[in-house]
């Protein structure tokens, strides 16, 4: 066999699409822990472990927004600037950016380059993949610039034009990357801005931008005709609108009388908290009420809409909203001894209804033993139920937490780290980079099993 078509054949088995985009990540983490341990990247000298720099560096780079130190008590400009760098990196996507410069040099993007682009922006096919990449950057570029003036604006009323600036520029990139990093002084997360509507709003659509997904957005500029649009399009848009409706509702009803979150406040503010919590609860991390103080009902809904989390191709994480609606088909189908699962006049194939179930078991089955792992670790210091809101937050990539994160030990903080990357590679494809079977047909057909279910 010949030498060169031999190492080719090896590195095409090894250095599969989806092993490239999990390196590709490590990579990022790695060196971002590195500049996070910098003298000039913290105040304090000493104040930062390397566990907790690794910690911060894959919250930033899996967009997900749980930290255990002050972005700004503990870190210095640079350091925020690091983080910043590393949300950015993660949300767009290491590939993502690097065939951009790729395409901006005219230079040919290899099919391997293709198939790792394929796997970070989660697309079913290479069709258009180097428009869909332009236009990521486009909307990123418009979305961050956009939220970063107007966020400018509602700061200065409460900080210098520096600081407003600065201030601007960071939540905007942290809110479309749906990571929930924040480097606001003197209070937990946006808790401060609870009755400013005019940040929350900006906050929120920008998150809702950053986690319906990138296809789904581009679909909607380029096509702009609701007939017209992919049935990805059709699938995520009424699903968002409908879970950030349901939450809505849901949090202002069980929050509505509660002193310790939306108790004191007016209407007005009630319905744009309770509209804030439900965008943020799927993805971002951003909290404008105490989440520890949250009635038990809420802290459920909450655990729901971050398990669900966004949109495919977008900033979140989660199961995504299309997993949720091909189940959901799939057991109204079922219910009514439907042996096809139809939507919008088109069938819905073996093969999704399989991944779908694939993606939601092994959620549950890395939630399971994560928890059991926390427990062991933690000894008992927290109940199992703050452990779940902690572990769910953290596979999510959404960020929100019961206050518990500064107080985790060495053990729990990897096991959230693991479960950050997992969340942003997404379990289906973490899991099939282990793999080593590549797609076959059997020859041979065998009888259906009489499985009783």
């Amino acid at each position: 066999m010949d030498t060169k078509r031999f190492v080719k054949n090896v590195k095409d088995r090894v250095f599969t699409p989806i092993r490239l985009v999990m390196l590709s990540f490590f990579v990022i983490i790695m060196v971002g822990t590195l500049l996070l341990l910098l003298p000039f990247a913290i105040k304090r000298q000493g104040s930062l472990s390397v566990i907790d720099a690794l910690f911060t560096a894959t919250s930033a780079t899996c967009v997900t927004g749980l930290s255990v130190a002050s972005l700004h008590d503990e870190f210095t400009v640079f350091g925020q600037v690091v983080v910043l760098l590393l949300v950015q990196l993660g949300g767009l996507g290491f590939m993502t950016l690097t065939s951009t410069v790729y395409i901006l040099i005219r230079h040919k993007i290899s099919l391997r380059k293709r198939l790792s682009m394929k796997e970070d922006l989660s697309q079913p096919g290479m069709a258009d993949l180097k428009k869909l990449t332009l236009d990521v950057i486009k909307l990123t570029v418009a979305a961050e610039t956009t939220g970063a003036i107007l966020l400018a604006i509602g700061f200065s009323r409460y900080y210098d034009f520096g600081t407003s600036v600065w201030y601007g520029i960071f939540h905007s990139v942290t809110a479309f990357c749906n990571a929930g990093f924040d480097i606001v002084s003197g209070s937990t997360s946006v808790q401060r801005f609870y009755s400013d509507p005019y940040i929350l709003i900006v906050l929120a659509l920008l998150i809702i931008v950053g986690g319906i997904g990138f296809m789904a957005v581009s679909d909607i500029f380029r096509t702009r005709n609701w007939r017209k649009l992919r049935l990805h399009t059709k699938v995520v848009l009424p699903m968002t609108l409908a879970l950030i409706v349901a939450g809505t509702c849901c949090f202002l009803a069980a929050e509505y009388n509660n002193p310790d979150t939306l108790g004191k406040m007016n209407f007005g503010d009630k319905l744009v908290n309770s509209f804030f919590q439900s965008v943020t609860a799927r993805t971002a991390g951003f909290a404008s009420i105490d989440q520890g103080k949250m009635t038990d009902f809420s802290k459920s809904t909450t655990i729901v809409l971050m398990f669900v989390g966004a949109c495919p191709g977008g900033t979140g994480g989660g199961i995504k909203t299309t997993t949720l609606f091909v189940l959901l088909v799939t057991v109204f189908a079922t219910l009514r001894q439907k042996r096809e699962v139809i939507i919008d006049m088109h069938s819905v194939g073996t093969e999704t209804l399989a991944k779908a179930a694939t993606i939601l078991t092994l959620a549950l089955a890395v939630a399971v033993v994560s928890l059991m792992g926390l427990e062991i670790c933690m000894q008992g210091r927290f109940p199992w139920s703050q452990l779940l809101f902690e572990q769910v937050s953290a596979y999510a990539t959404v960020g929100l937490s019961e206050g518990i994160t500064t107080e985790l030990n060495t053990g729990a903080k990897l096991i959230l780290s693991l479960n950050m990357y997992m969340g942003r590679i997404g379990s289906f494809g973490f899991f099939m980079a282990f793999s080593s079977g590549a797609r076959t047909q059997s020859r041979v057909k065998y009888p259906e099993a009489g499985i009783v279910l």
